[in-house]
């Protein structure tokens, strides 16, 4: 029996960045704007990072609401 492995990534609201885990380590990605994209400011483009993370198969697991708002996201881990 296999267990299910996971890769877990979270979205700073107001620094605009997702930091990613994944076996191969961290990685941080600024989220910028992209008028070609139709963000019209930063919190426009993270909105679309969002979207595009359930897109590419990552899920919400939790989140917070205080000073500093994180998302937090996983996604099974490719073979």
């Amino acid at each position: 029996m296999s267990q299910d492995r996971w890769e877990f990534c979270y979205v700073d609201t107001l620094r605009h960045e997702c930091i990613r885990f994944s076996a191969q380590g961290m990685e941080t990605r600024k989220i910028k704007k992209d008028k070609s994209r139709a963000d019209d400011n930063k919190d426009d483009a993270v909105g679309r990072f969002i979207a595009e993370l359930g897109m590419d198969g990552w899920e919400i697991v939790s989140g917070t609401a205080d000073v500093r708002p994180v998302l937090f996201f996983k996604k099974k881990a490719e073979e």
